[in-house]
């Protein structure tokens, strides 16, 4: 006798997760591991804390240098990213350094789980998807500092995801609709948000093309159209900040300024140096043979992207991390049409998979700002990060604590100090002032030469006499050419030594 019943009802078990979304839950929890152990470097969290800190407090946002004694405390100075400072300030009172380092976490996290689910969405698979997340997480690694570009991060993908899904007609008209609503919180916490105007602009020019030469699958004219104006109205978007329409004079002065693009290593072109900048290049060569074999050919759209943000990283290191957000899911699809036999597993679902995945979480939990200094890590890591201070952990060992605590119960003089120092000096003791910090584009170039040449021990004293200063504060292997010069000079002497700084006064003039 024999029955009729369908047979997946005793071979598909539909709770639980697949194997093969195991795949993105290992790359993901191995990367937010990474991220949640990453010092918090003191270039360019903690003056960007202070303005948090001010806005709050006065209920304005500033609009001038307020912290460098080098220059007139009137000298203007446009907080672009300011939304992003306050909500960062924010986060500080309620949970202090742990829940900030932790909401970094965060967002890195969803922009990457984003990143492989778009990626699985054009591939149909996770282990394709899980492929390419992979090095899309290696590009950040150079961005992983706590600042406002923390805010970019999911609005860029939404953009990107929304505009891609509306071209795959996989969503309506008004799902667009929130990505001038998306581009009034990202125009105020980053100056990022121009990209969100690129990506529209590209989209639609894109579809454009793809109409023209009557590609399988181009949108109706009135779709691109629509495209269009979403673009319209994620401009006059932009428009809702303190800045009006001088931000985007802003973001062209931030991106021309002399400073910035010639001495800061981030805005200088990648070289095959380090971990993120290698990927780079290893990246373009796997793209480059993988659209040769594969079968897939890329919309006018999809060139478009890789050819612009490939572009763009070039021209930037900060920006490499744009480039792997946009390409890594149009090569997963590449990948997907590669024309090998492809090995065909049964993803079925089942609760220990769920198990797994958990226990796969658990290391990412422990490191987490609250635990990590309870934990038995490496000597060798130990020796990076401040241990048990008032701040909060993961402190890179490079910002002068103990120093600025010194300077605290020793205050006075006009202290020229090392460009990093000049963050934590304007949280930790803003009346002190500072020479110089790391709100590059505040300082006129010549100041930053001869910044250059005081460390290097050029010309020092007479530099030093031009500006008035007459103590320094300095780090011992960053400034080793002016530590050498000074303990030679007569007219110099220390006050102050650990192993992160030094602290010298001036004695006499020649």
């Amino acid at each position: 006798m024999s029955t009729n019943l369908p047979s997946q009802t005793f071979s598909k078990n539909t709770r639980g997760l697949g194997i093969d979304t195991l795949w993105i839950v290992v790359i993901l929890a191995g990367f937010g591991f990474i991220i949640s152990l990453t010092p918090l470097v003191s270039n360019d969290f903690w003056w960007h804390l202070k303005i948090g800190e001010l806005i709050f407090t006065r209920g304005n946002i500033p609009d001038t240098n307020l912290f460098s004694w080098s220059l007139d405390e009137n000298t203007p100075f446009v907080y672009g990213a300011w939304l992003g400072e306050y909500l960062f300030y924010l986060i500080y009172r309620v949970g202090n350094l742990e829940l900030v380092i932790f909401t970094r976490n965060i967002l890195i996290l969803l922009t990457f789980w984003l990143v492989g689910v778009e990626a699985k969405r054009r591939s149909n698979s996770w282990r394709i998807a899980a492929l390419v997340t992979a090095p899309a997480c290696i590009l950040t690694l150079n961005n992983l500092i706590v600042r406002p570009q923390n805010w970019s991060w999911l609005p860029f993908m939404a953009f990107y995801i929304l505009l891609s899904r509306f071209t795959n007609r996989e969503i309506q008209n008004r799902w667009l609709l929130t990505l001038p609503i998306i581009m009034i919180f990202w125009v105020n916490t980053h100056g990022a948000f121009i990209l969100g105007l690129v990506l529209v602009g590209v989209f639609f020019i894109g579809e454009l093309i793809r109409g023209w030469i009557r590609q399988p699958g181009k949108l109706p004219i009135r779709s691109v159209a629509w495209i269009g104006g979403i673009g319209v109205l994620s401009t006059i978007a932009t428009i809702i900040n303190p800045q009006f329409i001088k931000i985007f004079t802003y973001v062209l002065d931030l991106m021309t300024d002399k400073p910035s693009q010639g001495l800061i290593e981030e805005w200088q072109s990648p070289t095959p140096h380090g971990i993120a900048n290698t990927m780079f290049y290893i990246i373009i060569i796997i793209m480059f043979v993988v659209f040769i074999y594969s079968r897939y050919r890329p919309t006018p759209t999809e060139i478009l992207l890789i050819m612009g943000f490939m572009w763009l990283a070039w021209s930037g290191q900060r920006y490499v991390v744009w480039f792997g957000l946009i390409t890594m899911p149009i090569l997963a699809k590449a990948i997907a049409d590669l024309p090998f036999k492809k090995l065909i597993f049964e993803a079925k679902k089942n609760l220990v998979n769920v198990l797994i995945a958990g226990l796969l979480f658990v290391p990412l939990i422990i490191v987490q700002p609250w635990f990590v200094e309870r934990l038995p890590l490496p000597a060798m890591y130990q020796q990076i990060v401040w241990h048990s201070i008032p701040d909060g952990p993961l402190v890179d060992k490079d910002t002068p604590v103990k120093a600025v605590e010194y300077l605290k119960d020793h205050p006075g003089g006009k202290i020229y100090n090392e460009m990093g120092f000049g963050s934590y000096l304007i949280w930790k003791l803003p009346e002190q002032k500072v020479f110089i910090d790391p709100r590059v584009e505040l300082y006129p170039y010549e100041q930053w030469q001869d910044y250059i040449h005081i460390n290097r021990g050029i010309r020092y004293n007479k530099l030093l006499d031009h500006y008035g200063a007459d103590r320094i504060l300095l780090h011992p292997e960053k400034q080793k050419e002016l530590v050498k010069s000074l303990e030679e000079d007569p007219i110099w002497q220390q006050e102050y030594e650990d192993e992160q700084a030094q602290v010298w006064k001036k004695l006499s003039n020649r």
